[in-house]
């Protein structure tokens, strides 16, 4: 585990799964994660909080680093359908860093969107 200071994959289960949970506690708990650089454990707390601040500085990241899926993960949490430019944003960003995957299926999503357009 990245730190003794976070909670174990049950304890975190657990936790994002009661309904009494203060947004407060979700928010640290996301940038505990955050911080250890789990950033898909802290999309969970911060989805759960409903941290769209947080959430999209985590996905203007996602972006940066090329990371398609993160970045799908994190638009579909803040309910924003990325269009045709972004994905090709993506891709070329992913192909920059050498994640030909990444780019791959970026490019492969902006095909998609361009084919549901017309």
């Amino acid at each position: 585990m990245a730190g003794s200071n976070l909670l174990s994959c049950l304890e975190k289960r657990d936790l994002l799964n009661r309904q009494d949970v203060p947004g407060s506690v979700l928010l640290s708990w996301g940038r505990r994660f955050e911080d250890a650089g789990l950033v898909h454990d802290a999309v969970s707390f911060y989805e759960k909080a409903d941290a769209v601040e947080e959430l999209r500085r985590l996905l203007r990241d996602a972006q940066e680093e090329g990371d398609v899926f993160l970045f799908s993960r994190i638009s579909r949490a803040i309910r924003c359908e990325p269009d045709r430019e972004q994905w090709l944003l993506i891709a070329g960003r992913a192909g920059e860093l050498g994640k030909q995957a990444f780019a791959a299926e970026a490019r492969r999503r902006a095909g998609e969107h361009a084919e549901e357009e017309t």
